[in-house]
């Protein structure tokens, strides 16, 4: 299974993962799973670490790449017909960052690691609790 992760997701495995659920962190862990990492989570981890909002998180933020070799994750860049769909996509959903990992679970058939109810108003992306 191709994994990808959601930004409290990648957060949580990284530094605190005892707040994962037993099917989610046993995944993460399965050698025959493939991780993700799209590039809008660096984004969003950058500003939210910036913004004060994530203080936890410099040490991922200054050594992000560090951060996705530990899990064995690969960098998933953003491409232009994903960002296409995602401003598209007609839900209520606000969120810049959800709505690319949501386009990106769906152009790039990824099962969505997440524990937000939100990504269930976007048509056809898988997620893992």
């Amino acid at each position: 299974m191709k994994l990808l992760l959601d930004t409290h997701v990648l957060l949580w495995a990284l530094l605190e993962p005892h707040k994962l659920s037993p099917e989610l962190r046993n995944a993460l862990e399965d050698s025959d799973n493939t991780l993700v990492v799209s590039a809008a989570t660096a984004w969003e981890i950058a500003t939210k670490w910036r913004l004060g909002k994530l203080k936890q998180a410099r040490a991922v933020v200054e050594n992000y790449a560090m951060a996705l070799h530990r899990l064995a994750a690969i960098d998933l860049p953003i491409s232009a017909a994903v960002a296409r769909q995602a401003g598209l996509w007609a839900v209520p959903h606000r969120d810049p960052f959800d709505r690319l990992l949501a386009a990106q679970a769906t152009s790039d058939d990824l099962v969505l690691a997440s524990m937000d109810p939100a990504f269930g108003q976007f048509e056809g992306v898988v997620t893992l609790r």
